[in-house]
């Protein structure tokens, strides 16, 4: 039997505030020296984030892990509106078991899924205590307690074993699953050619059909599709969208031929699908790893 916790293990934070802001395309934040802790999430738009002589590009459900004394900037999309969720937290003590802060990851491109949820959540928390206290000086042992939670996910991640798909995946499937989902997000009609894939992810177009055949048992052209009717999926189940603008979104110009597709791939149409999930059945198996899904953002 493991033995209890002791109080002096845990995380304790000396205040915590945050929020989320918006940026107009090309907006810059100057740089700065860090004095607490940051944790950034993009929420829309990609975000250059420049540390030292060092950069990151920062695609929207990435997140910033930053620490007192980064001497940092933030270059905004220059194309498009960017808005990132953030909280800013002092430490006065960390567990032990938690790795040194030297070693604490600056981007953390695909967390795990749970992690957006509990920012937005903690954001919440955060308002409900209003303007006066913000920051809050004094932080709160549930605020500690949940920010321990959040942060050990961070950054104690699974072993091999428990490893996801996507992070078990060879780095040039995973730059162009990258690739194929912020043209999803950005823009979901492009004619998204395989020498634009194979050009982003530094090999030869064959030698990434092999990838991928070997990877998810797709083509990658194919895994553009699957991944666009995966996205229709989660949008029949967590919108109320029509059929035809769902199409549209997932970058299907005729909703006839979306229909024929999806239904193919899943054995039920959209609208048959979309009643099946309304009476809480489960959805039928994706093709794909759901870990590897497009974003949705709140």
């Amino acid at each position: 039997m493991s033995s209890p916790i002791r109080e002096s293990d845990r995380l304790a934070l000396q205040y915590i505030y945050g929020s989320v802001v918006h940026y107009r395309p090309g907006d810059k934040l100057p740089p700065r020296v860090l004095e607490d802790f940051e944790l950034v999430l993009m929420i829309e738009g990609t975000a250059i984030y420049q540390l030292g002589n060092n950069a990151w590009q920062a695609p929207p459900g990435s997140f910033i892990l930053a620490r007192p004394g980064f001497q940092e900037a933030y270059t905004w999309d220059a194309k498009s509106p960017t808005r990132h969720a953030y909280v800013h937290f002092d430490i006065e003590s960390i567990p032990p078991d938690w790795p040194a802060l030297e070693n604490w990851p600056v981007l953390i491109e695909n967390p795990d899924p749970v992690i957006t949820p509990m920012l937005r959540h903690l954001i919440g928390r955060i308002a409900s205590h209003g303007e006066t206290a913000w920051p809050i000086l004094s932080a709160k042992p549930e605020e500690s307690l949940f920010m321990e939670c959040l942060l050990g996910i961070l950054l104690k991640p699974p072993g091999e074993e428990g490893l996801s798909v996507a992070h078990r995946l060879p780095e040039q499937v995973h730059a162009s699953l990258n690739f194929m989902r912020s043209i999803l997000e950005t823009n979901p009609h492009h004619a998204l050619q395989l020498g634009e894939v194979s050009k982003r992810a530094g090999v030869t177009e064959k030698h990434l059909c092999r990838l991928f055949k070997s990877a998810l048992g797709h083509a990658p052209m194919e895994t553009f599709r699957l991944l666009k009717l995966q996205l229709a999926m989660a949008l029949l189940g967590r919108s109320s969208l029509a059929i035809k603008e769902i199409a549209d979104r997932c970058g299907f110009e005729n909703p006839l031929y979306f229909t024929r597709c999806f239904t193919r791939i899943y054995g039920k149409s959209p609208t048959e699908t979309r009643q099946s999930l309304l009476k809480q059945e489960p959805p039928p198996p994706n093709p794909l790893p759901s870990d590897i899904a497009p974003r949705i953002f709140w």
